[in-house]
């Protein structure tokens, strides 16, 4: 699959939109809309902030032999669910795992 169609298989996947992906970024509707037809090639980073956005990486956006780099899909869900969160929350989240660990 190509670059465009696999970016807008992953966001629409992920129910975010274009408007709110543009939000979450810096990066403009106009810009997104042409990566995703395939009118504009992102550079690294800007893959990479719109990845980390919608709860991925680079590694694994373009992990082509289907691996799960994960143990179980409630890890992965897990994880990409944190990913998302900003700093704080995140930190917040691991705590309250470490507490029920115990």
């Amino acid at each position: 699959m190509d670059l465009p169609q696999k970016f807008k298989n992953l966001r629409t996947q992920k129910e975010i939109s274009v408007y709110k992906l543009s939000k979450d970024t810096d990066i403009s509707q106009n810009y997104i809309r042409k990566i995703e037809k395939g009118e504009s090639q992102p550079s690294v980073l800007v893959l990479e902030k719109l990845l980390a956005c919608l709860g991925t990486t680079l590694a694994e956006f373009f992990n082509d032999s289907g691996d799960v780099m994960y143990p179980t899909a409630y890890e992965r869900e897990l994880i990409e669910s944190v990913r998302v969160l900003n700093e704080e929350k995140a930190a917040a989240v691991l705590h309250i795992a470490k507490l029920m660990a115990k």
